[in-house]
C-alpha cells in the first residue's frame, strides 16, 4: 500500500480504532501458555542425522519451555547418548537441563568426563537445571574438575540446591582454591560447633584464605535467620580480632546488607565491632 494514504482517511481510521484496540488488548489479559511440542515429531528429528533439523528441534523445545517441552527428556537423552557435534552437544545439554526434569541427570552426568571443558561446563549447567538427588550427587563430583569455570559453577549450584550434605566436600574444594565454595558453605553450614557441616569451617580459615573470599561466606551466615544470635556474635568477634581496616570493611558491608527485620542484638554487636576497629590499618 502507498504510504501516502497514511496522511489521509486511513490515518484517521487508525487513530479512531486505537482506543478500541487498546481496550481489547487489556481485556485479553496475559498471553496464553506456550505451544506444546509434538513429541513424536521431535523424537524422529532428534534421531535423524540432519544437523540443521536437530538444531531447529532443540530451539523449538527451548521455546516451548518447561511445560510445553514435557515429554522431550527421553528423546533428548537418547540423542545425547549417541553423541553430537560440539556446539550442538552443548545446546542439547542446556536444552534438556531447562526442562527441569530430574530424569535428565544421568544424561548430564555422562558428559562430566568429556575432554572439552566447555562441554563439561554445559553438563554442570544441565545438572543445575535437572535438580534432584542424582543431580546433586553429580555436582559434588564436579567440584573436583580441574577447570575453574566447571568447579566454580558446581560449587555455586550446590548452594542454590540447598545441598547441605555437600558441605564437607565444599570445604575440601575451598581448601583447593574453589573460592565460590565459600558462599555455598555460608548458605548451607550449621550454626554450631562440633559438626563436619559447621560454619566454623569459615572462621577457621580467616587467616589462611583471602578475607574477601571468606567474607562472602560469612556474610551469608550472618544474615541467615536459622543461625543462633550467639553464634553470629562469635563470628563478629573473630572478625573484629583480625584488627585490620579490611576487617572493618567486611563488617560494614555485612551491616549494609543486614535484614531490616534482623536481630537487634547482632546489629548492636556489628556496630560495636565497627566502632572498635576505627583507625585500624
Amino acid at each position: 500500500m502507498d504510504k501516502r494514504y497514511l496522511g489521509g482517511g486511513l490515518a484517521v481510521a487508525i487513530a479512531l480504532a486505537a482506543p478500541f484496540a487498546l481496550g481489547q488488548a487489556k481485556k485479553a489479559g496475559p498471553a496464553g501458555p506456550k505451544a506444546k511440542i509434538d513429541v513424536k515429531a521431535v523424537s524422529s528429528t532428534l534421531a535423524s542425522g540432519n544437523v540443521a533439523e536437530i538444531d531447529a528441534a532443540l530451539t523449538n523445545i527451548r521455546m516451548a519451555g518447561k511445560e510445553g517441552g514435557k515429554g522431550a527428556t527421553a528423546p533428548l537423552a537418547a540423542r545425547l547418548k549417541n553423541g553430537l557435534p560440539k556446539e550442538l552437544l552443548k545446546k542439547a545439554l542446556e536444552t534438556i537441563g531447562e526442562l527441569e526434569d530430574p530424569a535428565a541427570a544421568e544424561s548430564c552426568e555422562a558428559y562430566l568426563a568429556h575432554r572439552d571443558p566447555e562441554v563439561r561446563l554445559a553438563a554442570v549447567r544441565c545438572l543445575g537445571g535437572a535438580k534432584g538427588p542424582a543431580a546433586t550427587k553429580a555436582l559434588r563430583v564436579a567440584l573436583a574438575d580441574l577447570d575453574v569455570r566447571v568447579h566454580g559453577l558446581a560449587a555455586t549450584l550446590l548452594g542454590e540446591a540447598k545441598a547441605a550434605e555437600a558441605v564437607p566436600e565444599l570445604v575440601v574444594a575451598l581448601d583447593k582454591g574453589v573460592n565460590e565454595a565459600a558462599v555455598s558453605i555460608g548458605q548451607l553450614c550449621e550454626g554450631k560447633a562440633g559438626s563436619d557441616k559447621s560454619c566454623d569451617a569459615l572462621t577457621e580459615r580467616l587467616k589462611s584464605k583471602p578475607l574477601d573470599v571468606m567474607a562472602s561466606g560469612l556474610q551469608q551466615v550472618l544474615t541467615r535467620k536459622d543461625v543462633p544470635d550467639d553464634y553470629k556474635k562469635n563470628i563478629i568477634k573473630v572478625v573484629r580480632e583480625l584488627s585490620s581496616a579490611k576487617a572493618r570493611e567486611v563488617l560494614e558491608s555485612v551491616k549494609k546488607g543486614y535484614p531490616k527485620d534482623g536481630s537487634k542484638a547482632v546489629l548492636d554487636a556489628l556496630d560495636k565491632a565497627i566502632k572498635d576497629l576505627e583507625g585500624a590499618k
